[in-house]
């Protein structure tokens, strides 16, 4: 993918990680909740799992942060060294990396909504 989509695809996934932020805050602070602390006790957090608005807010929080925060580990490493051979290590490591951190939270996701 060329440099000038993977940003605009970054610039996106900011802008959908600022809204679920907000959103994932609000539903822990005031929508619902006595208070913060509250929200985070294991069966509310379960509960909230297994509910599809929930589960799908979560999706798209792990999808956004995990790309933002990845592609900005791979600029910082395509700074501090150049080359095809490091380019492509690093790009195609980055991927791994990124697959290998979504399945991971999808996997969390899935079975803890599947009561698991």
């Amino acid at each position: 993918m060329r440099e000038s989509t993977l940003q605009i695809v970054n610039y996106v996934m900011i802008a959908v990680l600022f809204f679920t932020v907000l959103l994932h805050l609000a539903l822990h602070g005031f929508f619902g909740f006595v208070d913060y602390e509250g929200s985070l006790v294991y069966s509310d957090v379960v509960t909230r799992y297994r509910q599809t608005i929930p589960a799908v807010m979560l999706t798209v929080l792990l999808i956004s942060a995990a790309f933002h925060g990845l592609y900005g580990l791979r600029n910082i490493l395509l700074e501090f060294r150049s080359g095809p051979v490091w380019d492509r290590t690093v790009s195609y490591g980055v991927l791994v990396a990124g697959i290998a951190l979504v399945g991971w939270g999808m996997r969390t996701i899935v079975l803890t909504a599947m009561g698991g």
